[in-house]
C-alpha cells in the first residue's frame, strides 16, 4: 500500500473538473453534454492505444454537503458526542453524494465504450493532514496493465491527525504523478484555461503558456477567485498542482488546462502538437 516510484508509463491523466461536468451552484445538477464530451475524449484515447486515468471533481455533488458540515476542518472543535456524530453524519452524506456522481461518470464512460472501473478513494486511501500516506497503487497498476481506465474522484477521507478531511481530486492527481511515469495531465474546465485574472473580469487574458522555474516559481502574475461552494481550493489549487507536477517530474510531465467543449480538448488528449492559434494553457518546466 505504501507509495513508491514505478516506471510504469501512463500516457494521460485527465481531470473532469467539477465545474465542467456539474453546475456547482445547483445541488447535484449534472451538465450531461459536457460529461458526454469528456467521455468521448477518453474513448478516442483508448482507440489510439493510450493508457488513461480519469479523476473527476465533485462539483455540486458533495461540495454543498462538505461545506455545510465543514468536513475539511476535521474533528477540530467537536467537543461532544453530539458534535462528533453530526460531523460523521456529514462525512457520510458527502460521500453518498460524490459516489453518486462517480457512478454517473463511470456509466457515461462505459456507454461511450470505455472500459472504466470506479476507484473510490474514501475506502482505500489514508491521509495525514490532508496528504495521502497510503493508497492501493499496485491495484491501480494492475488495472492499467489490463487495459482498464481507473476513475477516481474527490472524496472524504479518514485522516490520522484531523479525524476526517476532504481528499481533493487535484491532490489525487499529484499523488498518481509521483508514482507513475505520467506523460500528460489535462484539466477539463468550463473556461479556456488559466487567465491572468478571473475570466469574467474585463480585460482578462488567457495565458497560453506558463513556464515554471526549477524552484516552482513562475513569471506570470495571476489573480485568482474561488467559488463560494468550492471547498478544495479552486483554480489556485489547480495551478499549484500543475506547478508541483512539472517540477517533481523534472519536466517529463506536461500539464494542459482547456475547456471541455473546445475543439482542442481531444487533440491535446491524443498528444497533438500545439499550433500558434490554440486556445488553452500549457504549464511546463522552463527549458523543456
Amino acid at each position: 500500500m505504501a507509495s513508491s516510484v514505478t516506471h510504469q508509463v501512463v500516457d494521460v491523466v485527465i481531470k473532469f473538473g467539477g465545474s465542467a461536468i456539474t453546475d456547482k451552484d445547483s445541488l447535484e445538477t449534472l451538465r450531461p453534454d459536457n460529461l458526454l464530451l469528456s467521455a468521448h475524449c477518453i474513448r478516442q484515447c483508448k482507440d489510439a492505444g493510450l493508457s488513461c486515468i480519469v479523476v473527476h471533481g465533485a462539483g455540486s455533488f458533495g461540495h454543498h454537503q462538505a461545506r455545510e458540515y465543514q468536513i475539511n476542518s476535521g474533528l477540530v472543535g467537536t467537543n461532544t458526542k453530539e458534535e462528533r456524530d453530526k460531523k460523521m453524519w456529514g462525512f457520510c452524506v458527502t460521500r453518498q453524494s460524490v459516489t453518486k456522481l462517480n457512478q454517473l461518470v463511470v456509466n457515461s464512460l462505459i456507454e461511450a465504450g470505455v472500459p472504466a472501473i470506479s476507484c473510490s478513494p474514501g475506502g482505500s486511501w489514508s491521509t495525514e493532514k490532508r496528504q495521502p500516506t497510503n493508497w492501493p497503487n499496485s491495484v491501480v497498476a494492475q488495472h492499467l496493465r489490463l487495459g482498464l481506465v481507473p476513475v477516481f474522484h474527490g472524496d472524504c477521507s479518514q485522516d490520522s491527525v484531523l479525524g476526517c478531511c476532504i481528499l481533493s481530486g487535484d491532490t489525487i492527481i499529484k499523488t498518481l504523478c509521483s508514482y507513475f511515469d505520467v506523460r500528460r495531465v489535462i484539466f477539463f474546465t468550463d473556461v479556456a484555461g488559466i487567465y491572468d485574472m478571473p475570466p469574467d473580469r474585463p480585460g482578462a487574458q488567457l495565458l497560453k503558456t506558463i513556464q515554471v522555474n526549477q524552484d516552482g516559481s513562475i513569471k506570470d502574475l495571476i489573480s485568482t477567485s474561488q467559488s463560494r461552494n468550492d471547498v478544495t481550493g479552486g483554480i489556485l489549487l489547480k495551478l499549484t498542482t500543475a506547478i508541483d507536477i512539472v517540477v517533481q517530474s523534472k519536466g517529463k510531465t506536461v500539464v494542459h488546462v482547456c475547456a471541455v467543449d473546445s475543439t482542442d480538448a481531444a487533440k491535446i488528449c491524443l498528444g497533438a502538437e500545439e499550433s500558434g492559434n490554440h486556445n488553452f494553457t500549457t504549464v511546463s518546466l522552463d527549458g523543456f
